[in-house]
């Protein structure tokens, strides 16, 4: 089983097809000793390995305690069936290296103990943007209908982050330890460079400001150099696509700035909404399928569907949240 799959399990972040898939590979006999390499390899790379064993049966005492499972350690052997329920997936996020740091003490007044990183989780609702400083001093802008995860501090070796939904950020450079973006598919790899994410709806596309960016999608791999963007959804492919993008479709969101080329007015308008954080209603009779081509820069709703009537020859109400389209 594929390391990042099981990641992004364990921090809630995997697609209903991931949690299937690994839930089918639970059954398999060969899965608790997956398990084990899994603990036992990311244990070596914390530099922990003096109390491997000791702390290794601690830390399933402690998964016993809370599920409620009596078992016994014997031999390295144990009982994963509990292993089935995802809840307790989710509770093993606490404990595995994988997900969050585990630092083991040695205490000799109090026997050993758990120290567990804390993670911050922030979702943006529709209509509002939020400006987070991560714990390595980076800066990420978070859009609208979006959620972003990230550990009150980082670990020695590495910078993660995930996301779902869109953000711009600005990575502090730190040659030591890389910084790791986790959304939808993609893992994102920088030093410390200023990039756009958008992940939405299954697909996600990567836009590179300044610096330089590693992409992965599994085995697929993708570098991209500054005015280039990848997307995993490009023409319908799945495969990670090189292209070149323009600014103000991409990363304009972040300016205040609105773009739109040749798109359909129904996609405008879940744009919108995002955007403002309202709610369309439209007469059957107005077009949806027509395109539209133009930018608007900080603009006020009312003024922007004003301009979008005259083309598309509708007029519009706006009671608080909720917006009515008529046609002309």
């Amino acid at each position: 089983m594929d390391k990042e799959k099981i990641k992004r399990f364990l921090n809630g972040l995997s697609s209903k097809e991931e949690e299937l898939e690994i839930a089918k590979w639970l059954e398999e006999n060969n899965s608790n000793k997956e398990i084990n390499t899994i603990f036992e390899d990311s244990w070596e790379e914390s530099g922990n390995t003096i109390h491997a064993d000791t702390s290794k049966k601690h830390l399933w005492e402690k998964i016993d305690q809370k599920t409620g499972n009596k078992t016994n350690v014997k031999k390295g052997q144990r009982k994963f069936s509990f292993l089935k329920s995802a809840a307790v997936w989710l509770l093993l996020a606490g404990f595995l290296v994988l997900s969050a740091k585990v630092v083991w003490e040695n205490n000799k007044e109090e026997g050993e103990q758990v120290v567990l990183t804390e993670w911050v989780e922030k979702s943006v609702p529709s209509g509002e943007k939020l400006l987070l400083t991560l714990p390595d001093k980076s800066k990420v802008l978070v859009n609208s209908n979006s959620k972003i995860k990230f550990p009150t501090s980082f670990e020695k070796n590495s910078r993660e982050v995930y996301l779902e939904g869109e953000a711009f950020f600005e990575v502090k450079k730190d040659s030591d330890r890389p910084f790791f973006v986790f959304s939808g598919e993609l893992t994102t790899e920088v030093l410390g460079t200023s990039f756009n994410i958008n992940s939405r709806l299954e697909r996600t596309k990567i836009a590179l400001l300044e610096g330089k960016v590693k992409v992965k999608n599994g085995t697929e791999e993708a570098f991209l150099s500054p005015g280039e963007m990848v997307d995993d959804g490009f023409n319908g492919s799945g495969k990670l696509e090189v292209t070149s993008f323009i600014y103000a479709k991409e990363m304009g969101w972040k300016d205040g700035q609105i773009k739109f080329r040749k798109k359909p007015l129904k996609a405008i308008l879940q744009q919108l909404e995002d955007w403002y954080g309202v709610k369309f209603e439209h007469e059957k009779n107005i077009n949806l399928d027509r395109t539209v081509t133009g930018t608007f820069q900080n603009d006020n709703l009312d003024n922007l569907l004003s301009g979008l009537g005259f083309t598309m020859n509708f007029n519009h109400t706006i009671d608080n949240k909720y917006v009515k389209l008529n046609s002309n």
